[in-house]
């Protein structure tokens, strides 16, 4: 019988090995799921934080600690 030799060791180590491969090139091509815990930080490489819209910054004018515009 000259098929796949199921019972050598090394037959199993280079499957393995090759399901790995596959693994790490494909799992950057397939979506993600979205987590139901969302934890918007600017630094995720997950976009959540871009999906927020920025927050405006008020800030008042002040010279010599009066306002200058109300």
């Amino acid at each position: 019988m000259n098929g796949i030799p199921t019972g050598d060791w090394q037959f199993w180590v280079a499957t393995g090995l090759a399901a790995a491969a596959l693994i790490a090139i494909l799992r950057p091509l397939l979506p993600r799921r979205k987590s139901a815990k969302k934890t918007a930080c600017p630094g995720c490489p997950s976009g959540e934080a871009a999906e927020k819209p920025a927050r405006p910054k008020h800030v008042d004018l002040t010279i010599g600690g009066r306002r200058v515009r109300n």
